[in-house]
């Protein structure tokens, strides 16, 4: 279990229909994870930890430090997040950003509507 998770976002909050699709996803749905060996650990964490795991989401570009203690449980976690990832607080909801995907017409399969037909 991670006692402390620690989130950079140099940034303005937006609002979500003016969110780059990629972003609605992975806020949606959650990230895409891929290994990030070329990342820049922050040292003074790493010489406290056992090791870390470094990722990048492959949609987003949002990256995740994961610093292990000696049972190879995360003891700290960082995210760094890319500009204009921010929403304005209480929009980045899940029920918000699937409502924005509907409006985009992303991922989002719609069931025609027929009309019962009427029997006289």
């Amino acid at each position: 279990m991670t006692d402390v998770t620690d989130v950079t976002v140099a940034d303005v909050p937006v609002d979500v229909s003016q969110l780059p699709i990629e972003y609605v996803i992975c806020r949606t749905l959650g990230h895409s994870w891929d290994d990030n060996p070329a990342a820049a650990v922050n040292m003074q964490l790493f010489s406290e930890s056992y090791g870390a795991m470094t990722l990048r989401c492959t949609r987003c570009i949002t990256e995740r430090f994961d610093y292990l203690n000696v049972e190879m449980r995360v003891w700290k976690r960082i995210y760094h997040y890319p500009r204009g990832y921010k929403t304005i607080k209480g929009q980045g909801s899940r029920p918000n950003l699937r409502g924005e995907l509907v409006r985009r017409s992303v991922l989002i399969q719609r069931r025609a509507r027929k009309r019962a037909a009427r029997s006289n």
